[in-house]
């Protein structure tokens, strides 16, 4: 059987309908799956695509669905409720895994499942969404010092959040702040703010836990990692962030409003530094955006077996995968 189709699986959600309807800008051959069966089958008659309904927990869905893909895009999270069943299903059934989990636990179960990864033939990537530029950044500016041995990354978000991400951000939230340190990940001791040099301005940004501390130490193999953040919300704000009274998440008009950000300096081992930044569309409209790229480059047979990470896998070239984001060198 040839397998050149993508499934998109919590396609009926927020970020997931997005992704769905870039992959048929681009015209990929995919169908989508989900647990809500008038969701799925509106989205699937909206979209002209077949569709499948069955619980992350169905191991026989996952088969039948999967039968005949090449990649699987996982979006339904929050992924510690539905990261190992997709992962074990793509392993399975030889089907390629993505991701857009923000969760670090995601990151380090795909991490553990390298050797199977390998066995079964297949690349899997947790965090395929915002971390794929983020990722390729870390790549540029560890390539621009002899013997990098300390990367700091800043990440300005704009756009507030989807229903979704605002459940999984306690799962980040409860971590505390973790940095990598001596190639361990560790609770940083004197956590601080740091202003970094962004595309357009400089910013200060508050140390958060991100994920780069696995996915970019992948990449790069830089033993000191810090990670910080700074949000920028649509004019309207979001005045409650509780779950349960928040909308899907921002309007087309809100994520196009304003831009994201990410800034990168790194150390190399004779104290040189260098700092480039990563001018990119909001939150919301970036994942797809990015998500779909990896999967398209794995649908034209570009990938690596066993665990990676965005960066270990297409380093700096995927950026221009990626529409209306740019790269540039921070030298002010």
């Amino acid at each position: 059987m040839i397998k050149n189709k993508m499934l998109i699986y919590g396609a009926a959600g927020y970020t997931g309908k997005i992704i769905a309807a870039r992959a048929k800008e681009l015209g990929l051959d995919f169908e989508i799956a989900g647990r809500e069966q008038d969701k799925i089958q509106d989205l699937a008659s909206e979209l002209e695509v077949a569709y499948h309904v069955f619980t992350v927990e169905d191991e026989n869905g996952w088969k039948t669905a999967l039968a005949d893909k090449k990649v699987l895009i996982n979006a339904a999270g929050p992924f510690k409720f539905t990261a190992v069943q997709a992962m074990t299903a793509c392993l399975r059934s030889g089907v390629h895994y993505l991701d857009i989990s923000a969760e670090l636990d995601t990151y380090q179960l795909a991490e553990s499942m390298d050797m199977k990864a390998k066995e079964a033939n297949i690349q899997l990537i947790a965090g395929a969404g915002l971390f794929v530029s983020y990722d390729a950044l870390a790549v540029y500016v560890a390539g621009k010092v002899t013997n990098p041995q300390k990367l700091s990354v800043g990440f300005r978000h704009f756009g507030g959040f989807s229903r979704g991400s605002v459940i999984s951000s306690k799962n980040i939230a409860d971590l505390g702040i973790l940095i990598r340190k001596d190639n361990e990940i560790i609770v940083n001791p004197h956590a601080g703010p740091k202003v970094f040099r962004f595309v357009d301005r400089k910013e200060e940004c508050l140390p958060t836990p991100l994920g780069g501390i696995v996915l970019s130490y992948r990449s790069t193999k830089i033993p000191n990692i810090e990670e910080f953040f700074s949000l920028k919300l649509p004019a309207a704000g979001l005045p409650d962030l509780n779950p349960e009274t928040l909308p899907d998440g921002p309007t087309a008009e809100e994520r196009g409003a304003g831009r994201n950000g990410l800034a990168a300096e790194v150390v190399g081992e004779n104290g040189e530094l260098f700092r480039a930044a990563v001018d990119a569309p909001s939150g919301y409209t970036l994942t797809p955006l990015s998500v779909v790229a990896v999967a398209n480059r794995i649908l034209n047979n570009d990938f690596k077996i066993g665990y990676q990470s965005p960066g270990s896998a297409y380093g700096v070239s995927i950026l221009s995968d990626i529409p209306d984001t740019r790269l540039i060198d921070i030298t002010a």
